[in-house]
């Protein structure tokens, strides 16, 4: 069958654009504006209003596309593969491993009782998770003034995203002597049996360990087992449930360490076994990275009709301030102040380029005058892939000494049954990296408007929709919804988000109850003024 000539040119341009972008990873998709957020992030072909430029610039060209000022915030927090609950118990265990330090710099004997060795093994299984890519945390923010003359829109947006990321070190976390180390003692009653409810603890430790297990351990303390006689997996449970009775520990915390060891053992194990060399724990050099990225795009953006009626195309040309930071510290070699690690402000550099955004639109009732006004919407960001410089800090860990702002592509489509009510729903094209290494950002978005009244002087939109990350298999989805008030020249919006699911946070340890915090939450609002 022939195509007609302006569904062909339609068609070629889409395929066209496609061709240009998709083999490549760009930055995660932002989600600027409470309208857009509210709807799940399904705005590419809807594409009205001042945001229109952000979206899709070719939006602009659209009727009843009114002028105006438009003030735009929002921030979006999200926490990856678990990440909070293995902080959360490593903060738990902060003091018992400082209690482990201790014990193996003055080598006091006794000291690696069971509760300290339910706290090294808890926590051994905590960090062999924490080593894991992609996991750690999101932060991003967007906001910005937008001014639209018809056509036209000045605006000036940023958009900042950071990402703190662990790095684990597996193979300094020895417990025997070193240089200015004694090393830690298990001179202890490795030979007595427990008996009665210790008993039951020691057999539990002991079938949690093999002689494998032993023999790394062993090597893990630096020979400090078979100093004390302790030659086998049991003689090392009878030492572990002796010396916490020693120091006092009641029988149902030796019971509950206990099980705890064995909890903890199958994450445990594999990083004793990978350290068993035995480089002393004081040299460990476990860290926390914090990279951000903070892009302020000034943008001059045109529309218009091209081809034939309902085919819009449309245009940024920006200039790009890109502020790049990165932060590393060792969380294990002192304490630092909350202020010192989320200050970034030594280790950042800031450099300008130029970029070009593209935007197609095809409104099908338009050209084709088709029911339910459906419109097919493309658009490529940052198709020239400006490249910016790096920290030397970032640059010495490995960063590279550019960091390129890769092309996004990103496509929608929409509908309107009615005047009153949208439906949408965009898509990546492109799997998005992020300021968190290792994980990937790739968006699916559906959403829907209704417009309550929908008089030209009153109007009170309602929005909810959803949105799931695509390029992580453990991504969970994200529910959304807004509101707005349009009275007369005014425009006031809000939107959020909620991810379904939800981490729980034991703080029983400090006092506290157990609490949930959801895995991702976002926020937006707007205000704007229409002349």
């Amino acid at each position: 069958m022939k195509m007609k000539k302006p569904a062909a040119v339609a068609v070629s341009s889409v395929l066209l654009l496609s061709q240009f972008c998709l083999p490549v990873s760009a930055e995660s998709w932002a989600i600027l504006g409470p309208r857009p957020l509210g709807m799940g992030g399904a705005f590419v072909a809807v594409a009205h209003g001042n945001l229109a430029q952000y979206w899709n610039p070719a939006g602009l060209a659209q009727l009843d596309n009114v002028s105006g000022l438009q003030i735009p915030i929002g921030g979006r927090a999200e926490l990856t593969g678990g990440v909070l609950r293995d902080a959360n118990t490593l903060a738990d265990l902060s003091s018992k491993y400082s209690g482990i330090k201790t014990a193996q710099t003055s080598g006091t004997a006794g000291a690696m009782d069971a509760d300290k060795f339910a706290a090294f093994f808890e926590g051994l299984k905590s960090i062999n998770s924490m080593n894991q890519p992609g996991k750690g945390a999101l932060v991003n923010a967007e906001g910005g003034v937008n001014i639209k003359i018809k056509r036209f829109v000045l605006s000036v947006n940023n958009f900042t995203a950071v990402g703190a990321a662990p790095s684990i070190d597996v193979t300094n976390i020895g417990l025997g002597s070193a240089t200015g180390v004694s090393g830690v003692s298990f001179t202890g009653t490795s030979t007595a049996v427990p008996i009665g409810t210790k008993l039951t603890a020691r057999n539990t430790i002991d079938a949690a360990l093999s002689a494998t297990d032993w023999t790394n351990i062993n090597n893990l303390t630096g020979g400090a087992l078979a100093a004390a006689g302790i030659t086998t997996k049991t003689l090392l449970a009878n030492a572990i449930v002796n010396l916490a009775a020693s120091n006092g520990i009641s029988d149902a915390q030796i019971t509950e360490a206990a099980n705890k060891i064995a909890e903890s053992a199958p994450g445990a194990l594999p990083v004793i076994a990978a350290g068993a060399a035995g480089n002393p724990y004081t040299n460990n050099q476990t860290s926390l990275a914090l990279k951000a990225g903070s892009f302020t795009e000034a943008s001059l953006s045109y529309a218009r009709n091209a081809y034939f009626k309902g085919f819009y195309v449309g245009g940024n040309l920006k200039a790009i301030a890109g502020r790049l930071a990165y932060q590393k510290f060792d969380v294990l070699s002192k304490e630092v102040d909350r202020s010192e690690v989320f200050d970034m402000s030594k280790n950042t550099k800031v450099s300008v380029q130029p970029s070009i955004d593209l935007g197609l639109l095809l409104d099908m009732k338009e050209q084709w005058g088709w029911w339910l006004h459906p419109r097919l919407g493309l658009v490529a960001r940052n198709i020239n892939s400006p490249k910016f410089k790096q920290p030397d800090i970032a640059v010495l860990n490995g960063a590279g000494d550019k960091y390129a702002l890769k092309p996004q592509l990103r496509g929608g489509l929409a509908i309107s049954p009615f005047r009153w009510w949208t439906i949408a729903t965009d898509l990546d094209l492109t799997k998005n990296k992020t300021q968190l290494p290792g994980f990937e950002s790739r968006l699916f978005s559906a959403g829907t408007e209704i417009n309550i009244f929908n008089r030209s002087w009153i109007n009170i939109p309602l929005r909810v929709g959803i949105m799931k990350n695509l390029a992580d298999s453990e991504s969970k989805s994200a529910y959304t919804a807004g509101i707005g008030l349009n009275f007369l020249h005014i425009i006031v919006d809000v939107g959020g988000a909620l991810s379904s699911e939800k981490v729980v946070l034991d703080t029983s340890k400090s006092g506290g109850k157990a609490e949930e915090v959801f895995a991702n939450v976002g926020v937006a609002g707007q205000i704007a003024f229409l002349f």
